[in-house]
C-alpha cells in the first residue's frame, strides 16, 4: 500500500500544476480574431489532459513497485530547471532553437549519447516547427536569430 502513495503524491502535483496553468492560461489577454488554438486555448487543452490523466492516476494508483530514487529525484528538479528555461527561451530565441536545447537536453538526461540527443532533438525541432506552423496554423515564434 505504500507504493500507492508516491503515485499519489505525483498525481496530486500535477493536479495542482495543471490547476496553475489553467489559471494562467486565463489571464492571458487574446487579440480578436486569433487563431482558434492560441495561446490561451492551447494550455487549456493540455492542462485538461494531464488533469484527466493525474485523476486517473489518483483513484487508481499502479500496482507495480516503484519507489523514487535520490538520482531520479534529481532528474525530476532538472527537469523542471530545463522547463522554466525553455519558457525563457522561447520568444527570444524561437521555438527551434529553445526546443532543441530542452529536447537535447531530455534525450542526453535520460540515457542517450550527447550527439545523438542534440541531432534527435533537432530533427524533431524542425519537423514540429513545419508541422505547427504548416498543418496546424499556429503562430509560432522563430526568434530574433532569424528575424521572426
Amino acid at each position: 500500500m505504500r507504493i500507492a502513495v508516491y503515485d499519489r503524491i505525483f498525481a496530486g502535483t500535477g493536479l495542482l500544476l495543471s490547476g496553475l496553468v489553467v489559471w494562467a492560461a486565463l489571464a492571458i489577454e487574446v487579440p480578436f480574431q486569433y487563431e482558434p488554438l492560441g495561446p490561451k486555448a492551447f494550455p487549456i487543452i493540455l492542462a485538461t489532459l494531464l488533469a484527466i490523466s493525474c485523476l486517473w492516476l489518483l483513484i487508481k494508483p499502479d500496482a507495480d513497485s516503484w519507489k523514487p530514487s535520490g538520482s531520479l529525484l534529481l532528474k525530476l528538479g532538472s527537469a523542471l530547471v530545463a522547463m522554466y528555461l525553455y519558457a525563457r527561451l522561447y520568444e527570444p530565441a524561437g521555438f527551434i532553437i529553445a526546443t532543441t536545447l530542452v529536447g537535447g537536453y531530455f534525450c542526453w538526461a535520460f540515457g542517450q549519447k550527447p550527439l545523438k540527443a542534440g541531432a534527435y532533438a533537432l530533427v524533431m525541432s524542425v519537423l514540429s516547427y513545419f508541422l505547427l506552423t504548416s498543418a496546424l496554423q499556429l503562430n509560432v515564434p522563430l526568434g530574433t536569430l532569424f528575424g521572426g
